[in-house]
């Protein structure tokens, strides 16, 4: 095969172990960027809840003021009740005194509903501090085992870039800068195979699927320059693996 076609399938081999690595490198962040959204979005919960409860208790603690009023009122009725004169004090002051009671149940309907939410809230919050333990020690478990995987990657990017470098030295600077446009557009997979139909003389792209005129066949066997598809604009080949054919 010809040195520039040799060239090119050479950085098609390394780009595409690159994007690999890239991918992977990625995939790593973002695990661990989920990880931390949970924790971020458990340590809002638990500061809403935890105001849930202040704003409770302060209902509660409102309700309970004036259930100190209800009880001094039903203390005074009661020693009202005691010193009237007529049936007909005596019947008013009786009927306030009852209206004052049920006030004052209804009061304490009202503090015991909200100190059990408390309760029920203080247990939520317990629940989700203890899944918040557990989930930040999740977290600590994937960022090292990410840090780990990273300088693993990088290192490898590395010597993979190393290994694009020298590679591309091989082949000029205008179809170097086609098969870096085209590695960014089709995420590494710049280079695809002819592909020879049932059809006699018909050919197609490995990469679209779509009609590959005969002379553009006939350029790629006579010829040691880069020719593209006319529909994808993917650079052609007659085999990706002429070294593995050949052996």
């Amino acid at each position: 095969m010809a040195s520039l076609m040799r060239s090119l399938i050479q950085l098609q081999q390394i780009e595409k172990k690159l994007y690999e690595a890239r991918a992977n490198q990625k995939k790593s962040q973002k695990t661990l960027l989920r990880q931390e959204h949970v924790i971020k979005q458990q340590h809002a919960a638990l500061l809403a809840k935890e105001e849930e409860i202040k704003l409770t208790r302060v209902q509660a603690g409102k309700l309970e003021l004036d259930l100190k009023v209800e009880e001094n009122e039903i203390a005074k009725m009661r020693v009202a009740l005691n010193s009237a004169k007529t049936n007909k004090e005596y019947s008013a002051i009786l009927t306030r005194l009852n209206t004052d009671k049920a006030d004052k149940s209804k009061l304490e309907e009202q503090i015991l509903t909200l100190m059990n939410q408390v309760e029920a809230d203080q247990q939520e919050c317990r629940e989700t501090e203890a899944a918040l333990q557990q989930d930040q020690q999740k977290l600590d478990e994937i960022r090292e085992e990410c840090e780990q995987r990273q300088a693993k990657t990088q290192a490898e990017i590395d010597n993979l870039t190393a290994d694009y470098d020298q590679a591309a030295k091989g082949v000029p600077a205008k179809e170097r800068d086609m098969f870096t446009r085209l590695a960014g557009r089709f995420e590494g997979e710049v280079m695809v195979e002819v592909s020879k139909s049932d059809r006699k003389d018909e050919h197609t792209c490995g990469g679209c699927y779509m009609s590959i005129p005969l002379e553009y066949v006939n350029a790629l066997m006579t010829k040691d320059e880069v020719v593209a598809c006319p529909s994808c604009g993917r650079i052609l080949v007659l085999d990706l693996n002429p070294a593995e054919q050949t052996a």
